[in-house]
This record gives C-alpha cells, structure tokens and sequence, in this order.
C-alpha cells in the first residue's frame, strides 16, 4: 500500500475552517492589522538562477498525485483564496519534508496558482536539495533584508524560498514572519513552509500557531500518541487540519 494512501484526506477541515464567516469585531481587527502590515511590506525577486534539478526520489507523481488541490476551491471563487499552509510532525526523521514538498507541487501543478516553498527546518533543511537550488539567498535574508528572493523550480508555478543561514538568525526576528508571509501573498497564492518537528528545541511554535492550518505527519508503527499529545502542548490542536499516515505497511491493517 502506498505511503500516501490517506493524504488526499488530509485537508478535509481546510475549507470549512478557513470559509467560516468571522464577526464583525474580527474583520475590522484583520483590516487593522493587515494595512499595518502593507507599511512593511518587502518586494519579492526571482534569482536569475532557477533550480537546476529535481530529487525524483522525494517529489514524484505517486506522491504528489495524491493531494487534491480542490478541497481548496470556494465554490468559484477559489481566484480570491489564499492559503498558507504548515507541515509539522511529533518526531525528526517522519517524512515531514517530503509530505512539503509533494505537497507543493501537487498545489502549483494542479491549480496553475502561483505556489512557493518555504524552508524552516530549522534542524535538517533540505529544500534547497531537493530542488537543486542554492541554499542562500533564502528566508534568513528575507527576514533580515530589504526583500525576498525566491528561486523558481523546474517544476511549473513553483518556487522554494530556502532556508539560508538559519545559524545567524536571531530567534526575535521570528516575529516578523508575518512581513515576509504578506509579501509573498502579493505574488503567490499558496505558501507551504516546512517546519521542523515539535520535538525540537528551536520549534517556531509562535508562527506554526499563526498559519492557515497545520499538516502532521505520523510514522505508522512509529509515532504514539504520547508523541502526538507532546505535539498538542506545543500547538494549538484547533490549527491541524489533517494528518498524513507515511511508511504504511500491509501488516498495519
């Protein structure tokens, strides 16, 4: 059985969380707070280097072709949509950066819709590898610059912002997350970042709690539910959106 067998459940919260009307208290508080943040707003480049490779043993269409971007789609009006989504996992080594990577490519090739990768593994980054891009200029610099610089791929509508220097990234500058997410927004319509997993000392919990919805990954016959509760203390279990089951076995059924 396929290691993906579920993932096109994985999103099956997404719409009816994200499409749920708010109060007028809450629209006027987002208003707010998104014209504070078009002040600060940075502008969004493409390196003249495109990514040179693709790792065929991570992105494939056997991975890939199992998310449905659809579930998406607002009756039509999936134009004025868009989505920044997290992949996370209780315990390094589950396949959290594969699930973000095919995950990504199944957004940018299914919806056409301008899609782009960030990397925040903060203990093994390896975007930058897996799409045979440089590692730097990446989200470290976005953070601490004056804009973005994004990579595109080989792959149609997709663009991976890695990592950079994580080393020399102060842990406050986190904060502002949220300028380089906005500014992404001008240009592209998903944003997928991968995260490390919860278990890690450095795990940015404040900005995994501030996405659009959280994906987890759970190793069959590997992650318990002692790791999946640890993961509820870090996050909040209202933003997970759906869990995506890798390494499954015939034995497991």
């Amino acid at each position: 059985m396929s290691s993906y067998e579920f993932a096109d459940h994985l999103i099956n919260t997404a719409v009816n969380k994200t499409e749920k009307a708010k109060s007028k208290k809450d629209s006027t508080e987002d208003e707010l707070l998104n014209s504070e943040i078009e002040k600060y707003l940075k502008p969004v480049v493409f390196s003249a280097t495109p990514g040179k490779s693709i790792n065929e043993s991570i992105v494939s269409y056997q991975l890939y072709n199992c998310f449905n971007y659809s579930l998406f789609v607002n009756n039509g009006n999936h134009k004025e949509m868009k989505y920044m989504i997290g992949v996370t996992s209780a315990n390094s080594g589950e396949g959290k950066t594969t699930t973000a990577c095919n995950l990504a490519t199944a957004l940018s090739l299914s919806s056409q819709r301008k899609t782009v990768l960030i990397d925040l593994n903060t203990n093994n980054p390896r975007v930058h590898e897996i799409f045979g891009t440089s590692i730097s200029p990446g989200f470290t610099d976005a953070l601490l610059g004056d804009e973005i610089c994004v990579t595109a791929t080989q792959i149609e509508n997709l663009s991976v912002l890695p990592a950079g220097n994580l080393k020399n990234l102060p842990p406050n500058r986190l904060i502002n997350f949220n300028i380089v997410a906005y500014s992404l927004f001008q240009t592209f319509e998903f944003i997928v970042v991968d995260l490390s997993s919860v278990d890690a000392k450095n795990f940015p919990t404040l900005i995994a709690n501030q996405l659009n919805g959280l994906i987890v990954v759970v190793e069959s016959s590997r992650t318990k539910r002692s790791d999946i509760s640890r993961l509820f203390r870090r996050i909040n279990e209202k933003n997970v959106i759906g869990f995506v089951m890798n390494k499954i076995n015939d034995d497991d059924f």
